[in-house]
């Protein structure tokens, strides 16, 4: 069950439970970074250094920007505490 959550904490946003879109797509820019970093360290391939570096910032901004929106985000006052 604690796997199962931490997958779910990685795409859903914490207010309302839905998917991020920018998370999703963060961690699917750094699996593929991580990869090509992996397969070129084998030597199987050569990547572009350029475009290896703009996937690895694009894939850390999507993330940071759902973490900062997270983070700075006004909450709601519960209506118990009125």
């Amino acid at each position: 069950m604690k796997v199962k959550q931490f997958f779910l904490d990685l795409i859903l946003e914490k207010r309302n439970g839905k998917t991020s879109t920018k998370k999703v797509w963060g961690h699917i820019i750094l699996l593929l970074v991580s990869t090509t970093y992996v397969m070129d360290g084998w030597d199987f391939y050569k990547i572009n250094e350029h475009l290896f570096d703009a996937m690895l910032i694009a894939g850390t901004t999507l993330i940071g920007a759902a973490t900062l929106a997270a983070i700075f985000s006004k909450s709601k006052p519960d209506e118990e505490s009125k």
